[in-house]
């Protein structure tokens, strides 16, 4: 408060507001252009920073990077917030554990995106980036995936199992079986929904109600109606799964 009021001293005459800035970490130098020319330097915490009222292009450089933009200063404090810089990226060991006798590559796409090169056996990756991934391969005649979260303690890792585990879990999406999976559709028109998990789907999803019989597992689901994007997720296991799309949800 003391620096703010010999601040306003300095400047009587050019009606001055208070602009705050706030930077936990380096020194960073601001510049401001309106009403009148400013630039200084914000400490880490909170600075106050008298400037005449008015609307400025803001303008500084911090985490490696160039930020600009725009504030308008009035009669009560402006908040100019400067991020914290991201913390370092975190790699670590993962593993994926195959039971499938052929060379296959399982594609990553989370932080960074991965194609690692998976053989029979247990496969150990020394330098991943931890974070949150989406990953998905073609064996046994279809392509599978899910979600796996790398962590930083090193113990994350993904199991790939043969071909005649996912032929036994098949028989449960044949035809013949119970219905797995039932979308009832309040739109007027065909909707196509894309699902990623354990196998990839592309649906048609009719008005009314629609029965599919799909592989048991955890599924993301995204379709788009009238221009806006959507997605969800459900599982489907030994009992029937059904959920309604709607314009109105």
């Amino acid at each position: 408060e003391v620096e703010a009021v010999e601040a306003r001293q300095d400047l009587q005459g050019v009606d001055p507001r208070p602009l705050q800035a706030h930077r936990d970490g380096e020194t960073v130098k601001v510049d401001l252009t309106g009403p009148k020319n400013y630039s200084f330097d914000v400490e880490p915490g909170k600075v106050i920073k008298p400037v005449a009222e008015g609307t400025y292009k803001y303008k500084y450089g911090a985490c490696g990077e160039k930020f600009s933009g725009e504030i308008t200063v009035k009669d009560d404090l402006q908040w100019l917030v400067i991020e914290q810089c991201p913390g370092a990226k975190i790699y670590t060991k993962f593993v994926v554990d195959s039971h499938l006798p052929d060379p296959l590559t399982v594609s990553l796409v989370g932080p960074v995106n991965y194609n690692l090169s998976v053989e029979l056996g247990s496969n150990k990756y020394l330098s991943m980036q931890t974070g949150f991934y989406t990953y998905s391969y073609t064996a046994c005649g279809g392509t599978y995936g899910g979600e796996v979260r790398i962590t930083k303690n090193g113990a994350a890792r993904l199991t790939l199992y043969g071909c005649e585990v996912v032929d036994f879990k098949l028989a449960f999406a044949t035809p013949d079986a119970p219905t797995n999976l039932r979308i009832g559709s309040h739109y007027g028109f065909p909707i196509t929904m894309s699902l990623q998990g354990p196998r990839v789907y592309s649906l048609q999803v009719l008005p009314g109600l629609n029965r599919f019989d799909l592989f048991p597992g955890t599924y993301s689901y995204s379709f788009t109606a009238y221009g806006v994007f959507k997605t969800g997720s459900f599982t489907i296991g030994e009992g029937t799964v059904a959920f309604i799309i709607s314009p109105n949800r």
